[in-house]
């Protein structure tokens, strides 16, 4: 056996939980060629990581056209394993389409679409308690490297990434060789968001400098009204601009800042930088999507409904859950 597929299309939070057990596979079998596909957004996050020899971006919203490239690449490539870290029918269908001729994902009770093993040769029970992406990842990697050591994921930025970012928090008065905070703002018709209110508050209360960030889906939400104080500086991110993410984590971490955010994407990308974070939970589950070395914070007091897992908020008072800061959330172990 010598080339492994691994097939994690999305989300970006999840694909990054996974990168860990993909370099603990790497340092436990490094004769074994590791080709990941991904959507073409996530490939600058990934692209260069020791760990791979190669990844392949598959727009699983291009149609029969992609599908098409996608199997005469596969094929073009003699994959001995094919792992499917994802667990739904297009990442088993992207395994059955490969050369490969074992196919391995997880059993049913950790699959998002529990019927979609049917594509794969055989499944791994995970032992890791709830179906969190890490633990996935990690059983399956175990599969070809047994005894394979517990690892988190870790990204880094170049040392040209790190000066633009910098020059960017300078031109917003943040001195980034001292401690600073990062908070993450999603849209707030989100359920996951951080609140409004827990945001201005954090930004009146904090003794070190508030940065909010903002990324491409929130291109459209416009600047904070007057009456709401203060709030930090605005960093936003465009489109295509992932790599910003990985460069200003580290650059939080070697400050000695912190990062807090939803248990959103770039959350996760930030705390897989070493960065310090802490990431609220409402709708969501911990235990099945916490950044690894992350603090998790719940409402103290989280109403029967939390956490329901959906996108949609049905609570008549809306997304209360998330009614909270960081300072008055609980901690939880997950």
């Amino acid at each position: 056996m010598n080339s492994v597929l691994l097939v994690r299309l999305s989300a970006m939070g999840d694909l990054v939980h996974g990168l860990g057990a993909i370099a603990a596979l790497h340092a436990a079998r490094p004769e074994l060629r590791l080709t990941l596909v991904t959507q073409p957004e996530n490939v600058p996050l990934v692209q260069g990581l020791p760990a791979l020899a190669e990844v392949l971006a598959f727009d699983r919203r291009g149609g029969l056209a992609a599908w098409r490239r996608l199997r005469a690449e596969l094929r073009a490539r003699d994959f001995d394993v094919a792992l499917d870290l994802q667990g739904n029918w297009k990442s088993a269908f992207v395994a059955w389409l490969s050369p490969a001729r074992d196919r391995v994902g997880a059993g049913a009770a950790w699959r998002q679409e529990p019927l979609s093993r049917w594509l794969l040769r055989r499944t791994v029970v995970v032992d890791r308690g709830p179906p969190h992406p890490a633990g996935i990842a990690h059983a399956l990697a175990a599969e070809l490297a047994p005894g394979l050591e517990w690892q988190a994921p870790e990204l880094d930025a170049t040392a040209a990434e790190l000066t633009a970012e910098r020059a960017e928090l300078a031109r917003r008065g943040i001195d980034p060789a001292r401690p600073f905070c990062v908070v993450v703002v999603t849209d707030p018709r989100d359920p996951r968001a951080l609140r409004p209110a827990a945001i201005a508050e954090l930004a009146r209360s904090n003794p070190i400098p508030v940065v909010r960030l903002l990324g491409p889906a929130e291109a459209a939400l416009p600047a904070p009204e007057p009456a709401a104080g203060d709030l930090g500086a605005e960093l936003r991110h465009g489109r295509g601009e992932i790599r910003r993410l990985v460069a200003l984590g580290r650059l939080v971490a070697a400050s000695g800042g912190e990062v807090v955010g939803p248990d959103q994407g770039a959350t996760h990308v930030l705390a897989a930088t070493g960065a310090r974070c802490r990431v609220l939970f409402g709708s969501q589950d911990p235990a099945r999507t916490a950044p690894i070395a992350a603090t998790a914070l719940v409402h103290p007091d989280p109403p029967d409904c939390s956490p329901c897992r959906s996108r949609r908020c049905r609570h008549p008072d809306g997304p209360v859950c998330m009614a909270f800061g960081p300072d008055g959330g609980r901690e939880v172990e997950f």
